[in-house]
Parts: C-alpha cells; sequence; structure tokens
C-alpha cells in the first residue's frame, strides 16, 4: 500500500523538526562556548599587552568565522543542491546545516587536540 500525501507531509515535517532540534542541540553548547570566550576576553583585557589583546581579537574572529560560517555554509549548499534537484528546498537545507554543525564539531574537536600536542606537558 502506498502512502498517502497527507502522511508523506507529516513525515517529512516530523523529520525537519527532529533534524532541527539534533542541529539546535548541537549548536547550543559552541554557541555558549564563544560566548563565554568573549565575555573572558574582554573582562581580561591588558591595558599594556597590545599584542596579547590583538592575538585574542584574532582568535575570537577564527572561531566566529568557523561557528556562523560553517553552518550558514552548509544551508545555503543545501538550497543550491535542493534548487538544482527542483525540489523544495526545507529538508535538503537542514541536512545541509546538521552536517556542517557536525563539521563545526570536528573542527573544535581537532583544534582542542592540535592546542594539546603542542601544549609543554607532553
Amino acid at each position: 500500500m502506498t502512502d498517502s500525501p497527507q502522511d508523506t507531509t507529516r513525515q517529512a515535517r516530523r523529520t525537519l523538526i527532529t533534524l532541527l532540534v539534533v542541529t539546535a542541540v548541537l549548536l547550543v553548547p559552541l554557541l555558549l562556548g564563544f560566548w563565554h570566550s568573549a565575555e573572558k576576553a574582554v573582562r581580561n583585557k591588558s591595558d599594556t599587552d597590545w599584542r596579547g589583546n590583538h592575538d585574542t581579537k584574532l582568535a575570537l574572529q577564527r572561531a566566529a568565522l568557523v561557528l556562523f560560517g560553517l553552518p550558514s555554509a552548509g544551508a545555503a549548499c543545501g538550497f543550491v543542491v535542493a534548487s538544482l534537484r527542483d525540489r523544495p528546498a526545507a529538508l535538503p537545507v537542514v541536512r545541509g546545516l546538521l552536517v556542517s554543525t557536525v563539521l563545526a564539531w570536528f573542527v573544535l574537536i581537532g583544534s582542542v587536540f592540535a592546542a594539546f600536542m603542542r601544549s609543554p606537558l607532553l
């Protein structure tokens, strides 16, 4: 038996909402960590160490580029794929957003691992 159009639409909405919730759950810790780092950098700004302040600002800019750029690029790629296939764009956009959010987590884990390997403790 085939599903009715209502069942197909309901299933698509369910999938869309599930992917959005998973993406939000993955993005919230990254956003909170970025917010905490930025707030800490502003609170502990040095009056004399301009080089340290500049390096901190550049690190925050790179983190913001990854944190906000990757999900935006993923959503844009999903939209382009949906446009090329001539299909509704909602599900591919959310899938691209989720994949790029997972990629942002991999970038975070890789940068933490790289910083740990450069640590003088090893």
